[in-house]
């Protein structure tokens, strides 16, 4: 089922697919789809904010994964840099040998399996590039700008208690545990706070209270800005 025009939809990624807390004025709903099918996911949505890499360079790291990686400090390892296009196109459908020599040739490093595994999913986003709606968001940059501080990793049960926290001393007009309620039972719990961290960002972009990361993000080939919006 499609967004309603108007929507705000903050989209993550979970092992079934995609999930996308959508916020239309009232309160959260939530919407799920299959790795290929983001555009019906987002079909009409006003603004969407994801966790995935939008826009690819054609060569070297992307400026705003080293940024944020900065910007997390000793966190910095929650932030995957992306490869480059070519390496993102071949994925993991060649032999390991071949994309890690693509990715010497154009980054001057080797490049991690985490980084090639969400290839698919970077693929199904740039399928739909350039977007003016889609904006990428990275949920431990959102956390951090709620918090004033990095939270511990997601997988603990404290990150988990100062994530719901944050979220509820963040969106007051939210009620935070009905929405993690109503998510589909099949979505982990870190999966769909960081899909209601982007949604967050939406909110703040509909309301002009968002930045980007960098001053003067970089274009890609494609006409995409790769920046990182919190």
């Amino acid at each position: 089922m499609a967004a309603t025009a108007g929507h705000l939809i903050g989209v993550d990624g979970y092992p079934g697919g995609w999930v996308g807390a959508v916020w239309s004025g009232s309160a959260v709903t939530w919407r799920t789809a299959p790795i290929g099918a983001f555009d019906t996911l987002c079909d009409e949505a006003s603004i969407i904010c994801v966790d995935i890499p939008v826009g690819l360079a054609n060569h070297g790291w992307r400026s705003c994964d080293l940024r944020a990686r900065e910007l997390l400090g000793a966190a910095r390892s929650r932030v995957f840099m992306t490869p480059p296009r070519d390496v993102i196109l071949l994925g993991l459908s060649v032999p390991n040998e071949e994309v890690q020599r693509v990715a010497r040739e154009l980054t001057g490093q080797g490049v991690s399996r985490q980084a090639l595994g969400l290839a698919t999913r970077v693929l199904d986003v740039d399928a739909g590039l350039p977007d003016p709606r889609i904006l990428e968001v990275h949920p431990e940059l959102s956390f951090q700008r709620m918090a004033g501080e990095v939270l511990p990793s997601k997988k603990s049960a404290r990150g988990v208690a100062r994530r719901i926290s944050s979220l509820s001393w963040a969106m007051t007009d939210v009620d935070v545990v009905a929405a993690l309620e109503g998510c589909p039972v099949d979505v982990p719990i870190d999966d769909t706070l960081d899909a209601l961290a982007t949604l967050w960002t939406a909110r703040r972009y509909e309301d002009g209270r968002s930045e980007g990361i960098l001053t003067s993000p970089e274009i890609d080939s494609r006409g995409t800005a790769m920046q990182m919006t919190v």
